[in-house]
């Protein structure tokens, strides 16, 4: 698998993390961004959809209040 086959990355510049230390923009967890530079294709492919799994429908993850 070539770097051809990789996806973007789901950042949309909102770059917010909440309690659960998962992006408010793109769903990714804290860990998950930082594996991001050194992630094979098939991991970045495995990340994008774990973090569409956490997005509701429409968009970003609503804050969460103490």
């Amino acid at each position: 698998m070539s770097a051809e086959d990789a996806p973007p990355s789901p950042c949309i510049g909102l770059c917010q993390l909440n309690r659960d230390q998962v992006c408010r923009g793109c769903g990714r967890h804290i860990d998950e961004i930082a594996e991001w530079s050194y992630a094979s294709a098939a991991r970045k492919r495995e990340i994008v959809q774990s973090a569409k799994s956490r997005l509701p429908e429409g968009g970003l993850i609503p804050p969460r209040h103490p």
